[in-house]
């Protein structure tokens, strides 16, 4: 791939060590934890896509390379 690919890189770091669920197997294995468990699982995962969110529109998005 060329073009803005070259020019920007993902600032969000992967494992390989972990399988990457879909966010629908990640929302049903959530679903599955007791009642507790699963209010603050859904906290940390929404948190954490908060981050990543965060890390994509101020490394990626705001940068010159998309008019930011």
């Amino acid at each position: 791939m060329s073009g803005i690919y070259d020019q920007v890189q993902n600032p969000i770091p992967r494992n390989g060590f972990f399988y990457t669920p879909t966010l629908p197997e990640l929302q049903e294995r959530i679903e599955q934890l007791p009642a507790k468990e699963k209010a603050l699982v859904y906290t940390f995962v929404t948190q954490a896509m908060n981050a990543c969110y965060d890390l994509v529109e101020n490394e990626i998005l705001n940068k010159e390379v998309f008019g930011g």
